[in-house]
């Protein structure tokens, strides 16, 4: 399990059932952010729906399929993080991450991920950790640029978000590629 302060004010948990309230609050606070670029906004629509994802997650990781952890930052859970998708077979996984929008602008995401980064290839000895990001998403995509991925191409019409298809870039990291992280405070 991944439990991990990053700096004095941030925080990774694994999400557990309990956090299905704030959970569905940070998402229902920031429906239509998140719906620009997240396909599951209308199966969210109540807290069971919450707790019935993390149920799921838990599953899933007690697989060892994945990891999915809550970001809290000031305290508040405003985000989540995950490797979403871990091939034990080809030491890859990929990673996704959606932030509050209040929360933007502040490093956050950076930082939250430079910690998964490192989990993926320290802990986990992953060889390759995958970002996909819709192409018109900059600010996310910013994210995988600021850390070293190399955007390795687009997917075209690789997902359906409510009435049409988006294309995502893939951003591919090698461990040989990583550095040791340097959080910000």
């Amino acid at each position: 399990m991944l439990d991990r302060e990053i700096n004095s004010s941030l925080a990774l948990h694994v999400l557990q059932e309990h956090h299905a309230k704030e959970l569905f609050s940070v998402v229902d606070a920031n429906r239509a952010h998140l719906r620009r670029w997240l396909p599951w906004l209308d199966d969210n629509q109540h807290e069971e729906d919450s707790a019935a994802f993390i149920r799921g997650r838990l599953k899933l990781a007690a697989e060892s399929k994945c990891v999915t952890c809550g970001i809290w930052h000031e305290g508040s859970l405003c985000g989540v993080i995950g490797h979403n998708d871990i091939k034990w077979s080809d030491q890859a996984t990929e990673l996704g991450y959606w932030l509050a929008e209040g929360k933007q602008g502040k490093g956050i995401m950076t930082n939250c991920c430079r910690a998964m980064i490192d989990h993926a290839f320290a802990d986990y000895a992953l060889n390759r950790i995958v970002i996909k990001v819709a192409t018109q998403n900059l600010k996310s995509q910013a994210i995988p640029d600021r850390l070293g991925f190399t955007r390795e191409g687009i997917l075209r019409d690789d997902g359906w978000l409510y009435d049409h298809f988006v294309d995502h870039t893939v951003n591919g990291l090698l461990r040989r590629e990583w550095f040791i992280p340097d959080y910000d405070e």
